[in-house]
């Protein structure tokens, strides 16, 4: 699970980039649906909440496979 933990900081690195890089651009920026879906601020923070999810799950048991009870051990 280390792929994970790079690829969710490699998420975060990214994703900072893109929200500095998309608060400079809010001061030419319309408030349309189309307009913020297009824009850096909006993928960044997607990038944000993916990275901070995949550094999450790279601990957790439910991704390892170890949250399976087997019949051995449960009885």
């Amino acid at each position: 699970m280390r792929w994970l933990a790079v690829f969710g900081h490699a998420c975060l690195v990214v994703g900072c980039y893109l929200v500095a890089w998309g608060v400079n651009l809010l001061p030419v920026s319309s408030p349309e649906p189309l307009d913020i879906l297009t824009k850096p601020l909006f993928w960044g923070m997607v990038s944000i909440l993916g990275g901070v999810c995949a550094n999450m799950h790279s601990k957790c048991r439910c991704i390892r496979g170890e949250w399976l009870i087997r019949k051995s051990e449960h009885q």
